[in-house]
């Protein structure tokens, strides 16, 4: 199927909608020090705010796309919309840090659909090879949201207080909302929809859950976002203690290190077809070994600088990003009457695991860089583990459909 000019304005509706969680993550960091003391809020409480987003962003991801397969792609976008745009006002307008984590967490759960529910349309219309050149496409311009969001973030700290932020975020919420009702047709015919009564609903995610292989490629992606993920969490800690840096300077991480995972995505969507997916997931992963294994040097035996922190992610970067897309398209293959549910499954245990990461691993490991060069190779080391098993046992390849 060749793209048409509808499909590209999807394809660009996909990448906004994608773009909410990095935008819900990153845009905010700058603001962590104000925040904290407009309402007295400790640096436990503020890391605690990320934690609880994701927390509510991978609840629900276990639901959305069996909502999609039932009720339509769109309905689900929209609903979800609504919610994230409300939520972000009333960020907006909170007075206690009580509420801003409550918001937060319910915020989380909005948040989660247009990467969920996004995943099974590009599934819906594209196959195979060019599925991964989509997804690639959509990465590739996704990338640009973690680079753009802590600059526009600091620039609106800056300028008009953090306040400021949420209302960026709800005024991006309105015009999402307008785009999926005006631009973004039904990718899911009610012929192909599934019920969603709850004994069949339990039926099908014990079915999903069952896949050993596809539950196994879950977790694969899932630790190695984990290791770049635990230094995006980190990175007010960095920035304003490691590095001696400023709100202003959060592009000095994150555009190289964004600049990466887009170079990896290109890569991905250039060699889709023309390399084999077994070959192309093995390069991939050593990448990710050489910027992990660097990292580590880095962190042992050079002074802390923007370089020697910064560099290594850049690298390992280019290689996570480069073997998502192949990853992803091969879980939702493990299941392919039912993707809106596989893409659910995939996010859950992707979010859950950053999760951990925001909450748990980041306060342990953040004091030092050499902590959070070990973290980062613990978490790589176990999804390498797990590739090598896959590589070792099953077909890397996709399933072509008619």
């Amino acid at each position: 199927m060749t793209a048409t000019p509808q499909h590209k304005l999807i394809i660009v509706i996909l990448t906004m909608l994608a773009m909410v969680a990095p935008f819900c993550i990153d845009t905010y960091l700058p603001s962590f020090p104000s925040i904290a003391s407009d309402l007295t809020a400790s640096a436990v409480q503020m890391q605690q705010s990320l934690s609880l987003y994701l927390m509510g962003f991978a609840v629900m991801t276990l639901f959305y796309g069996a909502m999609s397969d039932a009720l339509g792609r769109r309905t689900v976008f929209l609903f979800a919309l609504v919610g994230f745009t409300g939520t972000s006002l009333g960020l907006y307008l909170t007075e206690t840090i009580e509420s801003f984590l409550l918001l937060r967490l319910v915020q989380g759960g909005f948040a989660s659909a247009g990467i969920v529910v996004g995943r099974a349309v590009v599934r819906d219309l594209f196959h195979s090879h060019q599925a991964q050149q989509v997804m690639s496409t959509i990465m590739l311009i996704f990338g640009i949201a973690p680079a753009i969001a802590p600059i526009i973030g600091g620039w609106l700290e800056i300028a008009f207080g953090w306040r400021s932020i949420f209302m960026f975020l709800t005024l991006f919420g309105v015009l999402l909302i307008l785009l999926v009702v005006f631009r973004l047709p039904e990718t899911l015919p009610k012929a192909k929809r599934h019920s969603m009564h709850p004994i069949k609903l339990l039926k099908n995610y014990g079915h999903a859950l069952s896949r050993f292989h596809f539950l196994e490629l879950c977790l694969i992606t899932a630790l190695n976002f984990a290791g770049f993920f635990l230094y995006i969490t980190a990175a007010p800690q960095i920035m304003f203690i490691h590095l001696g840096l400023t709100a202003a300077d959060f592009h000095i991480m994150f555009v190289p290190m964004v600049g990466g995972m887009m170079l990896g995505a290109y890569l991905a969507g250039k060699t889709a077809g023309r390399l084999k997916v077994k070959r192309a997931l093995q390069a991939g992963y050593l990448t990710m070994l050489m910027g992990a294994l660097w990292n580590i040097g880095n962190a042992m035996w050079l002074p802390v600088s923007a370089f020697s922190v910064i560099a290594p992610l850049v690298l390992y970067g280019v290689g996570m990003s480069f073997v998502m897309p192949m990853l992803s398209i091969l879980g939702l293959d493990e299941l392919p009457n039912h993707r809106g549910l596989a893409s659910s499954l995939q996010s859950f245990v992707h979010m859950g695991m950053n999760a951990v990461v925001a909450g748990i691993l980041v306060p342990i490991a953040f004091d030092t860089v050499q902590h959070l060069a070990l973290a980062m190779c613990v978490m790589f080391s176990f999804a390498l583990l797990l590739f090598i098993n896959v590589n070792r046992r099953k077909s890397l390849e996709y399933v072509i459909e008619a």
